[in-house]
């Protein structure tokens, strides 16, 4: 499955503070919100610098349909067909990609700890909510898409070296 992400994978990575919390933040998990409110940006090498790393992990099922639905919105295809190709591996995309890759993603520039927080957690960063109650078409998440993340889930509020946690999860998308 990897082989498919790396256009997500050789793209800049990037790192924001905002107030106390340093955050990597990820497509359809407070991405825009937290781009207009951070107050500095950390990019690729300049990452390595941080000392923690907070990662909040949105619910996997709700993102994956929420990025299929952006997806089809930004580029104006129709969500079920799109769903479609997704379905049969003709089509991946950032908006949707398992959360776990783009912390693989975060992994090139930072070997640091990371906390996983919910996606709720963003309340506590900022009171801004830029996409806030956007309607997306329903569409079944598919188990490849999500298996990973529901097992991130599992770790709200716990803290890990990012390298051992990459290495507990790496086999579930194999």
């Amino acid at each position: 499955m990897l082989t498919h992400w790396n256009k997500l994978l050789y793209t800049d990575c990037t790192v924001m503070d905002i107030g106390p919390h340093t955050v990597y933040p990820i497509f359809r998990v407070g991405f825009t919100t937290l781009l207009r409110v951070c107050e500095r940006k950390y990019v690729n090498e300049q990452i390595a610098k941080c000392q923690h790393i907070d990662v909040m992990i949105r619910d996997p099922g709700d993102r994956f349909v929420s990025g299929v639905n952006e997806y089809c919105r930004q580029n104006n295809l129709n969500v079920k067909e799109t769903w479609k190709l997704v379905e049969q591996d003709k089509l991946v995309d950032r908006h949707f990609a398992p959360q776990y890759l783009w912390l693989l993603h975060l992994y090139k520039f930072y070997k640091g700890t990371v906390t996983i927080l919910p996606f709720k957690h963003i309340k506590k960063i900022t009171s801004v909510h830029k996409r806030k109650g956007d309607k997306a078409e329903p569409v079944t998440p598919l188990k490849s898409f999500v298996e990973v993340d529901y097992a991130l889930t599992e770790h709200y509020y716990e803290t890990f070296e990012l390298g051992e946690l990459i290495k507990r999860y790496k086999h579930v998308l194999s």
